[in-house]
C-alpha cells in the first residue's frame, strides 16, 4: 500500500468514518445530544460524545462539523457544544490523526477554540473565554498556528487580563518578533486595562482600610 492510499485509509476511517455510519442516525445522535445542552453541564455533553462515539454511532468529524456550524449561525448553545466538542477532542486524542499531512484537520480545532471564545467574548462572558482560549488537545497549538491566526493570540493576551493580569497579556504580544498587525493597537488596550485593574486595586485597598478603621 503506497503513502497516498494510506493517507486515503486513514481519512475515511479515522476522521470522517462516514461510511460505516448511517448519516440520517449519525445527525439524528447529534441533534438529541444538542438539545439536552442547555439543561446538561459541559463534562455531561463530551460525555455523550464519547459513549456515542465508542458506539460507534458518531465520528469525531461529525460532531466538529456541527458545533462549527452552530457558531457561524450564532445558535444559542453554540459556545456551550463547542467547548463540549474541543474536551471530547481530548478524550479520545489518541484515536485522532497525528502526522503532517493533516495540519488543516488541527487548524480546524483550533479555530472552534478561537471561534467559541470570540462568541463568549461578545457576549462578555469572560469567565467562559479561559476555558476555551486554549481548549481541545494541545497538538494545534504549534508556532505555525499562532503566526497564521494571530487574531487568536491576541484574544489570548486579552483572556489573560479578563482574569485579571494585563501584564501577562502583554508579555505575550510583546515576545512576538517581528510583531504582527494589530499587536501595539492590543498592547496599548491591555496596558490601559492594566492601569484601570490597578486603580481598581487600589480603590479596594483604600475602602477596605476605611472600613477596618471604622470599625
Amino acid at each position: 500500500m503506497n503513502r497516498f492510499t494510506q493517507l486515503i485509509s486513514m481519512v475515511l476511517a479515522v476522521t470522517l468514518g462516514a461510511l460505516t455510519l448511517g448519516c440520517e442516525n449519525e445527525q439524528d445522535r447529534l441533534d438529541a445530544i444538542v438539545a439536552a445542552v442547555p439543561t446538561s453541564t459541559r463534562a455531561t455533553t463530551a460525555a455523550s460524545l464519547k459513549t456515542d462515539f465508542d458506539a460507534g454511532k458518531i465520528t469525531f468529524e461529525s460532531s466538529l462539523i456541527r458545533a462549527e456550524e452552530m457558531l457561524e449561525s450564532g445558535h444559542v448553545d453554540s459556545v456551550a457544544f463547542a467547548g463540549a466538542v474541543l474536551d471530547f477532542a481530548v478524550q479520545i486524542e489518541d484515536k485522532l490523526p497525528k502526522s503532517a499531512e493533516f495540519e488543516l484537520f488541527w487548524r480546524r480545532i483550533g479555530r472552534l477554540a478561537y471561534n467559541s471564545s470570540y462568541a463568549a467574548y461578545e457576549r462578555q462572558d469572560f469567565q467562559v473565554i479561559g476555558s476555551l482560549i486554549l481548549a481541545g488537545p494541545k497538538r494545534w497549538q504549534r508556532e505555525t498556528y499562532w503566526i497564521t491566526y494571530p487574531n487568536h493570540e491576541i484574544l489570548l493576551a486579552f483572556s489573560k487580563a479578563y482574569q485579571g493580569d494585563a501584564n501577562a497579556g502583554i508579555r505575550l504580544l510583546s515576545s512576538r518578533a517581528p510583531m504582527p498587525d494589530g499587536y501595539q493597537e492590543a498592547i496599548d488596550s491591555l496596558k490601559e486595562i492594566g492601569r484601570q485593574q490597578l486603580r481598581q486595586r487600589l480603590r479596594k485597598g483604600i475602602e477596605e482600610q476605611e472600613h477596618d478603621q471604622g470599625g
